[in-house]
């Protein structure tokens, strides 16, 4: 955090995201203070902000600022500024790069490290998790930071992957860090503040809501180096990511699919329309010879683990099993897929981990093996 940091939060609540007005500023004011000592007279003399913008900023007073600052130290979150040392380059070097972004973990190096962002759609199919699985997994391990989104499906998985290859990776939340969204993801959340890094350009508290996930899209592709689309259907948000790489001059890579699955009918137009086909981790890294890789993967990735077809089972007992998957899920999300009490769940899945089926995680969370 640097000394100017209080008057980018008070920018950003004031203005909001997704504008370039912040590194409009900045380039004008080297130092922010100034533009803020100035006060109203400065504000319209900038040419940068209109009268609505005025308004918002009078309206937003300091305590504000000082308010997110008080929350950040309470919660160990991490206070990036446009115009701290430490705010990634290739990030601050878009159109509209945030004017704050809220961290928990460490900064990756993204000038010296390839970062590839690697997403898909929530309702992945099982060919699009293992295909998430393989990829993320072969680049972690190889040295590249692996960014995605912290959703269900390809998302998930592309994290889970990098994470079990001793990788860094990174989540760029489309809410505050401390909103307690998808609570099933949490401890995933976790495991990568402790082994790279959450972040947001927004509030630790705040929700998401309708334009924040296309807003931080814009995040993980200005992160990155280059975007792989896994999977993606004709209107997925990953499409969104995939244009907005295109607009900050990234590569953007898909992963060909099943021409008869709407889940791929986003990935074969991206690749029509001149995305790098991909089959093999080495098509994405072929492309960035400046950056030095860590050697070859060497059987790092096992295939993700998928439910076994010749097990014989009672149908409420096979009921459970199909409820858990690859991703650890909470036993109140299995007990309502199952549809059946809890205590006969419970049975269940004791049975299924007795026979070497599923395994539990901490938390009441299970995962099959």
């Amino acid at each position: 955090m640097t000394n100017a940091t209080k008057y980018f939060i008070r920018l950003s609540l004031a203005l909001g995201n997704s504008t370039p007005k912040c590194k409009a500023l900045l380039s004008i004011y080297p130092n922010i203070a100034d533009f803020f000592n100035g006060g109203e007279r400065e504000w319209r003399l900038s040419g940068v902000l209109n009268a609505k913008d005025i308004a918002a900023l009078e309206n937003t007073p300091p305590e504000k600022a000082y308010e997110v600052i008080a929350r950040c130290n309470e919660l160990g979150i991490s206070i990036i500024s446009l115009d701290d040392p430490g705010y990634p380059e290739k990030l601050r070097d878009i159109y509209d790069p945030p004017a704050v972004l809220y961290m928990k973990g460490h900064m990756p190096d993204f000038e010296r490290h390839l970062s590839i962002a690697v997403v898909g759609t929530r309702n992945a199919t099982a060919y699009g998790k293992k295909t998430s699985y393989i990829l993320a997994g072969s680049l972690a391990k190889v040295g590249v930071t692996v960014i995605s989104g912290g959703a269900l499906g390809v998302d998930s998985i592309s994290h889970t992957a990098a994470l079990e290859a001793g990788g860094v990776t990174v989540c760029v939340l489309g809410c505050g860090i401390n909103y307690p969204y998808l609570m099933s993801n949490a401890r995933l959340r976790k495991a990568i503040a402790e082994h790279g890094a959450l972040m947001s350009e927004y509030p630790p508290d705040h929700p998401p809501g309708k334009y924040t996930f296309p807003e931080r899209n814009r995040i993980i592709s200005g992160l990155s180096d280059g975007v792989l689309v896994v999977e993606a259907g004709e209107k997925s948000g990953s499409l969104i990511t995939a244009r907005t790489a295109l607009e900050q001059n990234r590569d953007v890579f898909a992963v060909m699919g099943n021409i008869t699955s709407p889940y791929s009918q986003g990935t074969n137009a991206l690749i029509k329309d001149g995305a790098v086909p991909v089959t093999d981790y080495t098509d994405i890294i072929s492309y960035y010879p400046q950056f030095s890789l860590e050697g070859e993967p060497d059987e790092l990735v096992q295939e993700i683990p998928v439910h076994k077809t010749d097990v014989v089972l009672d149908d409420d007992v096979m009921k459970v099993y199909h409820a858990v998957t690859a991703e650890p899920v909470h036993i109140d999300t299995i007990t309502a897929a199952a549809g059946l009490p809890v205590s006969d769940v419970l049975c269940a899945l004791t049975e299924l981990e007795l026979e070497g089926l599923i395994e539990a995680d901490k938390g009441r969370m299970y995962r099959i093996v």
